[in-house]
């Protein structure tokens, strides 16, 4: 029995220690990915050859939502055939690498599982991958290995117990699964968020969806582009994909922008998630201003920040976030049109206590630009 304890109280002491911004960081790439519509390759060897086709099932079933991008997953320790006729004709150190020089492209993902770090499959698998332009992801566990050292994002469970290092990576990936199955609601419509690809893109030199700081010439520039483009007019998209760049801009997960009429009433809204905006029926977010958040900062007429949504009467909790939603930052403000409340803007960071009142006055400068636009919307759209 003292053996069991000693398992248990071994892993809880290891379950501590776990490096939770690493995962975060590995869902947004998870994220991104999906909305960009790359592929995802998960691998590993033994035990974690187990896990690697667990994680994809999960992924591709899992995680399903209407109105949401589906994952391209592949497992590639799962066809027996062309695994092991890698194995025979050119080596066990190459059933991963050949694979993936079919198949891989630049911005996809690779994802290598391996306790040890130093299976020679998985490293030279990963080595290639980085070559081809793939973004990489390792789980590791005793001293992180070769593995740890080559990939973008290393997720190391800090134990020298097999047992341990594998029961969590097997943990890990139904954490990593079930926040990637939040999504918004089946009604909306997904088009492009240009926007923020050019202002992620234009931040080459920092992580994927980690945008710590705000340039307010980069964000003039992207309007101009938008405001100036062929035969654009004004109108929800663009609203959405600056609502995007804010997103961007302060490292959130998603947000969403609303915009009400005359009488108070949503004539039109967008959502960002995972790099795209998405479109929301006005009818279904009447309850957002009646009751949420966004209710609270168009009446007070002031910027809030949530250090924690579990812990804030003010936030919404919506039917198609799940049971299982965990604690989030937020931080919301108003949008105004000649000192008219037309609106509200809010992102949201998937980890709690991530924004702050310096955060939310570069947001406000965004916003008094996104504000101006949304008033010239509802003017052209005759909403006025």
């Amino acid at each position: 029995m003292d053996d069991l304890r000693e398992y248990i109280e071994g892993l809880q002491d290891t379950l501590r220690r776990l490096p939770m911004d690493r995962i975060e960081s590995v869902i947004s790439l998870l994220e991104q990915a999906g909305a960009r519509g790359r592929r995802i390759f998960i691998m590993g060897n033994g035990g974690s050859a187990s896990t690697a086709s667990h994680f994809v099932c999960d992924l591709a079933k899992n995680t399903r939502h209407p109105g949401k991008p589906l994952f391209r997953v592949i497992g590639l320790a799962d066809n027996m055939a062309i695994f092991s006729a890698y194995a025979n004709d050119e080596g066990y150190e190459n059933v991963f690498a050949q694979q993936l020089a079919n198949l891989i492209e630049a911005d996809d993902v690779a994802i290598a599982i391996s306790a040890s770090g130093n299976s020679p499959n998985v490293v030279r698998a990963m080595e290639l991958a980085r070559t081809q332009g793939a973004t990489t992801i390792g789980f590791t566990g005793f001293d992180g290995g070769k593995l740890g050292t080559i990939v973008d994002v290393q997720v190391h469970v800090p134990s020298r117990r097999i047992e341990h290092v594998e029961d969590i990576h097997l943990m890990l990936e139904h954490m990593i699964t079930a926040r990637l199955r939040m999504a918004p609601p089946a009604e909306l419509r997904i088009v492009p968020a240009r926007a923020a690809e050019k202002a992620i893109e234009s931040q080459h030199d920092r992580a994927p969806g980690v945008l710590k700081e705000f340039h307010g010439s980069s964000a003039a520039t992207v309007m101009r582009e938008e405001m100036t483009d062929a035969g654009r007019s004004p109108g929800p998209e663009l609203l959405g994909r600056l609502l995007v760049f804010a997103m961007a801009s302060l490292g959130a997960a998603s947000g969403s922008t609303i915009v009400v009429g005359e009488n108070g009433e949503v004539v039109d809204a967008a959502l960002a998630y995972g790099g795209q905006v998405q479109l929301a029926a006005a009818e279904g977010l009447a309850e957002t201003l009646e009751r949420g958040l966004a209710g609270w900062v168009m009446q007070n007429r002031s910027p809030v920040v949530v250090p924690n949504t579990l812990q804030d009467t003010r936030w919404l909790r919506r039917d198609w976030e799940g049971s299982d939603v965990s604690a989030r930052s937020a931080i919301c403000v108003p949008l105004f049109d000649d000192n008219r409340v037309i609106g509200v803007l809010t992102l949201v960071h998937p980890s709690p206590n991530r924004f702050s009142e310096e955060d939310a006055a570069i947001l406000a400068t965004l916003v008094s630009s996104i504000s101006v636009l949304a008033g010239r919307v509802q003017r052209v759209s005759g909403w006025r």
